[in-house]
């Protein structure tokens, strides 16, 4: 009985190694595939979601949350926590053009990345 437990163990421990190695490549596949979307200059204004806070969209998209900080006209540090649509509305920002503002600069970071390669 002993030996059945530890067969049974060692593929357990296989099967859930396997489920492991599909799901993160799922998740880097489907990065890799969203961060050529974003050097070929395919980012739409609608994966800019209201939610999402400066730090975060600095993270993602690897741009300088003192530059977005900038491009958007709001102080340089402070309200970390502040998303996205908290901050259009306390600097009187239309949302699209906000949007538009962050996914220029975005664009504008990723070019040298892009010519890089090229």
């Amino acid at each position: 009985m002993k030996r059945y437990h530890r067969r049974a163990l060692a593929w357990l421990a296989i099967v859930v190694g396997l489920l492991l190695i599909g799901a993160f490549s799922v998740r880097t596949w489907m990065q890799y595939e969203f961060t050529q979307r974003v050097a070929r200059g395919e980012i739409q204004v609608e994966t800019l979601r209201g939610w999402m806070t400066l730090p975060y969209i600095a993270q993602v998209y690897r741009v300088p949350e003192s530059e977005l900080r900038a491009t958007l006209g709001l102080p340089a540090t402070g309200n970390d926590e502040r998303s996205l649509r908290q901050w259009f509305d306390a600097a009187g920002i239309e949302p699209k053009t906000g949007r538009a503002r962050i996914e220029a600069l975005i664009l504008a970071q990723t070019a040298p990345y892009k010519a890089a390669r090229d």
